[in-house]
Order: structure tokens, then sequence, then C-alpha cells
């Protein structure tokens, strides 16, 4: 409940902030407290979850070692009706879902270490700038790990990603609006 909590205050802030946007899915890692690293993922989308990606490549501990998973999840917590299904290892590391639809909630407990040293007291912070990726029924989410203001917790907001045919109407657009230019240009002239 008290990571719930910490999930909806983090969709709060995030909100208010304007770096939130409207049915994204929220992975935040409440708190500085090594080797007891409970993250939650809320889906605020109106789409199910398929899967699940963390990428840590190149994310450093303080020790300079790059941050790893130590196994798999320690914990899996999921509501009634969704299952979570553990894949990769290492620096990129996931889950595969059924059943996780709107507004609700998955944990998972793990041991992040690095390269380094398997004893690596991990925080929330050593995770800034990580990639999450869900893949969705409507399509691919991502964001980055970012610290909350004043806390040493971590969320990252992911918002949809454009899909192909989007880019080539932006490009088409500027295009066009350049052809526009051009040609005030040289009937000005």
């Amino acid at each position: 409940m008290k990571h719930f909590k910490t999930l909806l205050a983090a969709a709060a802030l995030a909100a208010t902030a304007g770096a939130h946007a409207a049915g994204s899915i929220l992975v935040s890692e409440p708190g500085s407290d090594p080797f007891t690293i409970e993250t939650g993922i809320f889906n605020g989308s109106s789409y199910d979850i398929q899967s699940l990606t963390f990428d840590f490549s190149g994310i450093l501990g303080l020790d300079g070692g790059n941050l790893v998973i130590d196994g798999s999840p320690l914990a899996v917590s999921t509501p009634a009706g969704t299952t979570a299904t553990f894949f990769g290892s290492g620096a990129v590391f996931g889950f595969n879902f059924a059943g996780f639809d709107t507004f609700k909630v998955v944990t998972f407990k793990w041991d992040p270490d690095t390269t380094l040293d398997s004893d690596y007291g991990a925080t929330g912070l050593d995770f800034l700038n990580a990639t999450v990726t869900a893949v969705t029924s409507g399509g691919t989410f991502t964001g980055k790990f970012a610290q909350v203001v004043g806390t040493p917790d971590v969320v990252a907001s992911l918002s949809p990603v454009p899909e192909p045919a989007t880019w080539a109407m932006f490009a088409c657009g500027l295009g066009v609006a350049g052809v526009v230019a051009a040609r005030r240009r040289s009937t000005q002239a």
C-alpha cells in the first residue's frame, strides 16, 4: 500500500510539473534503502502492457561498474488476473505480462549489483537515465528514470513513441513549410 501511494504521489508530481503525458505509464523506485529495491509499475494508459524492458546499459554504480540485475527478482507482486514472466539478465531484463490493464500496479523486489561488486548496495539514484520501454496493445511507450525533486526517489514516466508514419507526416509538413517560405522570399525579391 505504501508503494502504491508513492506511485500515486509520483504521478501527481509529474502531472503538475508538465512531465506526465496523459495516459502514460509510471515506473518508480522509492527511497535510498540499499538491498531492498522494490520497483513499482503503474499502468495509467488505456492499454494492456504486454512487456516491460529495463535497460541499464551504460549506467554505472558509484564503484564505476555497470549496473546489472543479480539473478532473477526476489519477489513479484501482481494483482488478480495478471501474470508476469521474467526474462533477460545483466543490464537488460524485464517482464512479459498477461492481464496488465489500466490502473493496475505490479511491483518486484530485486538485487541490483554492479559488474565489479556482487554485494553492491544500489539505491534508486543509481537508476538515473536508465531506459524503460513498455510494449502495449496501443503501441510502444518509453522513458528514462529521473529524480523526483527533493527526494531520493526516481521515476520514469513512459510516454507513447510516435509511429514512423507520424514522423513522416512531421517531416513532410516541415518540407512544405520550407517550400512556402522559399516561395515567399523569392516573390518578395
